[in-house]
């Protein structure tokens, strides 16, 4: 029983939490369409509106409070966070599918340094769906979806670095003109 186990966490712990039964490709993917408009319950307190996010490139990541490859990634977003803080750049965590009593007490567990809303079922069709945990997308200024990353990718953090670095660099291009 505990071989059988074994290779099912291994799984779990590289490539994320299944929503369903549908297989997953844990590569960026990208996508030129539109971010969605959306109003979110912010935990912090109040709404959020996707306009009050706009003009920054964004960095957002849709989690769950019971998916382990969810939380291993915070620390590394609070870093991204505090990395680009006064950078036009904003990590945005959107919790789904979590019971709403255990998201305050797991981002003050987990030491969360950057906005979270309470995502629902519009957000995550406006976005294109997901196949499971972690999913994070990666948004230009102008408000379209740049990249997708699906799962818990070991270099998920640098990619998304990358990402981020060339959307500032082709903005302060474009200003430049």
């Amino acid at each position: 029983m505990k071989k059988a186990a074994l290779p099912f966490l291994l799984a779990i712990a590289l490539f994320g939490c299944a929503r369903g039964p549908a297989g997953r490709d844990s590569t960026a993917t990208v996508s030129k369409g539109p971010a969605p408009e959306f109003e979110l319950e912010n935990i912090a307190g109040g709404k959020t509106k996707a306009a009050d996010l706009k003009g920054k490139v964004l960095v957002v990541d849709f989690w769950a409070t019971w998916c382990e490859p969810c939380i291993a990634e915070i620390p590394k977003f609070n870093k991204i966070a505090d990395e680009y803080k006064g950078k036009d750049v904003q990590i945005v965590g959107i919790t789904v599918e979590s019971p709403h009593d255990d998201i305050k007490p797991k981002v003050k567990e987990t030491g969360m340094k950057y906005t979270v809303l309470v995502g629902n079922d519009a957000v995550v069709d406006g976005f294109g769906g997901l196949i499971g945990f972690p999913t994070t997308f990666i948004v230009t200024k102008d408000w379209k979806i740049y990249k997708k990353y699906m799962g818990a990718l070991p270099d998920k953090d640098a990619r998304i670095k990358k990402d981020i670095e060339k959307l500032l660099t082709e903005d302060a291009a474009n200003n430049a003109d």
